[in-house]
């Protein structure tokens, strides 16, 4: 308490404590739940503080065996142990938070392992989110003179299968994120991800720019696309702060990226057109080889 104000008695401090006291959420390991629910809570009491909403108590992290696929405590002894800076070598800061917010169970014992990792960022980062990014981008760029299409009037109204997925997701996504079910919060924007993915499959824009008489058909596709890459930076600005910046910042939203109003932001109908897309480099590279 005295990290956000308590004891302190000048105004600043005491605003920031009526900010953040009492903690919605006082996270704590399984194995220390005794103090935190029991002893700190009549601490609090016997100073006439409010105690914690809620208590979440997390579980441990563990080794994958390789070989029964059961987990195994981590030990110097065995040689199984995981260094942080081993993974983030392998994924990036980014793709590191990605996978502990999404493949583990927090509040849960979650065992992890190398492969895991590797599948989780291949398939949901290289070839899912970062793949569709770059493909969007790409073709917003070379059929549209390096900028988002022009938008056509009422376009946001027009029944598409990524409006469809995109209405109410916000709401979706804020439930299972208020319940720690961070997986489940990420698979909300994962359908919308991969839908995305189908669309260019389906829609194939590509065969309708050689078309100069579909031209306004080929402008709703593209707009769809970066709709949808904008609300699913959003939501996944949790996970990945930089890349979702970045994201904005190729599709010149970079004002965007600082809002406080996640509803308002994840409405369907938010793009800019007519302004600069940047390609850039591929988001998540994918990862060829196994580390052992």
């Amino acid at each position: 308490m005295t990290a956000v104000g308590y004891g302190v008695d000048t105004p600043e401090a005491k605003a920031e404590l009526a900010r953040r006291w009492p903690a919605q959420y006082h996270v704590v390991g399984k194995d220390i739940i005794r103090f935190h629910c029991v002893i700190w809570p009549a601490m609090l009491m016997a100073i006439g503080e409010a105690l914690p909403e809620h208590v979440f108590a997390h579980g441990f992290l563990m080794v994958r065996n390789a070989e029964t696929g059961k987990g195994e405590k981590m030990s110097k002894s065995r040689g199984n142990a995981i260094a942080p800076q081993d993974v983030i070598d392998m994924l990036g800061v980014e793709g590191y938070r990605y996978y502990f917010m999404t493949d583990v169970v927090h509040g849960e014992d979650s065992a992890i392992s190398f492969d895991r990792m590797e599948q989780v960022y291949n398939a949901d980062l290289a070839n899912s989110w970062g793949n569709l990014v770059s493909r969007a981008l790409n073709m917003s760029a070379k059929y549209f003179d390096g900028k988002t299409p022009e938008l056509a009037e009422g376009w946001a109204d027009k029944t598409n299968p990524l409006r469809a997925i995109a209405q109410g997701i916000e709401g979706r996504y804020a439930e299972r994120m208020e319940r720690f079910d961070y997986a489940g919060a990420k698979d909300v924007v994962m359908e919308l991800v991969h839908a995305a993915n189908h669309y260019i499959e389906d829609s194939a824009p590509w065969a309708v720019a050689k078309d100069p008489a579909r031209a306004e058909e080929l402008r709703d596709i593209i707009t769809n696309l970066l709709e949808a890459i904008r609300i699913s930076a959003h939501l996944l600005e949790p996970l990945m702060p930089q890349t979702s910046a970045e994201v904005l910042r190729r599709m010149s939203l970079e004002a965007e990226a600082d809002t406080d109003d996640l509803a308002a932001a994840c409405e369907w109908g938010g793009l800019a057109g007519g302004v600069p897309v940047t390609k850039g480099e591929a988001l998540f590279p994918r990862l060829a080889a196994k580390k052992n």
